[in-house]
């Protein structure tokens, strides 16, 4: 026997006379921090596309886009980063949800926010976007920037901290405040911010460093992204030695990007 509720309708009759309209209801989209080793291996890059309309037109922005009727906000994700970059099966991972009422112009939209390492690779803008272009990160405790040098690009946020309670925890979280001319589009430097923060979190316990090399590398190359994101220095020896049982030799050489010397390959193989 069908349960009923307390105006005395069973499911299927509770939902044959259910109006969706009776609650507002926000638009869904997602964006990509979609971030990457330059060649050289001195430093991340963040790749960035230029508005061609309002809101914000001109501003340089994170790609996304509308999550479809038809989707999840991961396959919404998954569909953005192959149209923005052509890649597919790279890691992905979900960030934040930014969901301050007034952060896009237009109406209620509710942002997920997901983070994408990959290879610098070449992109062209897609339809809806001016440019696409690879920025250089720099990123400390008290500064983020972002610049692009041969186009005179430059976009800078000072970061303040803040603390917030959170339950009996006092939270110490970074605040982006502008310091440029330029500025990123809509919450979009919170989502940067946000994502370099636990990038560089999650590499003191987790194997994520390994998207930004290549299949096949050199432990000197692969100490370096671990530096970079970090942000200091590493003792060879105990580097090599936290690595014991997540790296494979491949018993030949290769030429390290970092110095241009000969050096063993490896790839990922963790236990």
């Amino acid at each position: 026997m069908s349960k009923v509720n307390k105006d005395g309708l069973t499911e299927e009759e509770y939902l044959a006379q259910y109006s969706p309209g009776k609650y507002e209801r926000p638009s869904v989209s997602v964006d990509m921090l979609i971030l990457g080793m330059n060649q050289f291996l001195d430093g991340l890059k963040v790749l960035l596309i230029q508005r061609n309309n309002h809101p914000f037109i001109d501003r340089w922005a994170l790609p996304g886009g509308f999550v479809k009727i038809t989707e999840s906000a991961y396959s919404a994700a998954c569909r953005e980063l192959e149209e923005e970059t052509g890649l597919s099966d790279v890691y992905l991972e979900q960030l934040y949800t930014m969901s301050q009422p007034d952060r896009d112009p237009r109406m209620r939209v509710i942002d997920i926010a997901y983070m994408a390492l990959i290879p610098e690779t070449p992109v062209e803008a897609g339809d809806d976007a001016k440019d696409a272009l690879w920025f250089d990160i720099t990123f400390n405790d008290k500064v983020l920037r972002l610049e692009h040098k041969e186009r005179g690009i430059f976009i800078e946020y000072h970061l303040e901290k803040k603390i917030f309670k959170n339950g009996r925890m006092q939270v110490e979280s970074l605040i982006p405040v502008l310091n440029s001319e330029d500025a990123l589009a809509f919450d979009h430097a919170e989502i940067v911010l946000d994502g370099l923060v636990r990038l560089r979190n999650k590499i003191e316990y987790s194997d994520i460093a390994f998207n930004l090399v290549p299949e096949e590398f050199t432990l000197p190359d692969l100490q370096r992204v671990y530096e970079i994101i970090l942000g200091k220095s590493l003792y060879k020896s105990n580097f090599k030695n936290s690595l014991t049982r997540k790296i494979v030799s491949l018993d030949r050489k290769g030429t390290s990007i970092v110095g241009n010397k000969a050096a063993t390959l490896y790839r990922y193989g963790a236990e």
